[in-house]
This record gives C-alpha cells, structure tokens and sequence, in this order.
C-alpha cells in the first residue's frame, strides 16, 4: 500500500490489486488516525473535537469510512475495539 498527501488529502494505491483511491479531508484525516493505536471512540472524539461538533454526528461518517476502507480491502483490520 501506498500512500502520498497532497495538500492535506491522501491518495492512496494497492499495487497488488491496482485500486486507487483519493480520499476527501475527512478520510484522510481518519486514515491518519488508524494507526492500531486509537479505538473507534478515540478517534471519534478527537475528530469531533477537531471538526467542533459532537461526537454523536460525526460517529456515523467516521465508521462508514473504516467500513469502506475495509471493503475495499485498504485496511489490515479496523481500528481497536471501542
């Protein structure tokens, strides 16, 4: 897996499958935070504190991104459990 950022955003490209994928401000930001060392209501709190909005709004959009990540076969595992 490769990953480059450009200007705040990451795009990242599986060689062994040839799948690209550029994902928007908030992907990126939740790929930066699945790093194996945050839990899902980790990384919801710190994004809603980074967004300024409640933890309860942003938690849909933040488990439909890992959720799509891992389809998309981007993802060794998600992130530690909650």
């Amino acid at each position: 897996m490769q990953a480059l950022e450009l200007d705040g955003d990451i795009s990242l490209y599986d060689s062994a499958t040839s799948q690209a994928l550029v994902l928007n401000a908030t992907a990126s930001d939740v790929w930066r935070l699945l790093d194996g060392e945050h839990t899902l209501d980790e990384i919801v709190e710190l994004l809603a504190a980074a967004y300024r909005v409640s933890n309860a709004s942003i938690r849909p959009d933040v488990v439909r991104i890992i959720t799509e990540l891992e389809a998309a076969g981007l993802l060794a595992s998600g992130p530690a459990a909650a």
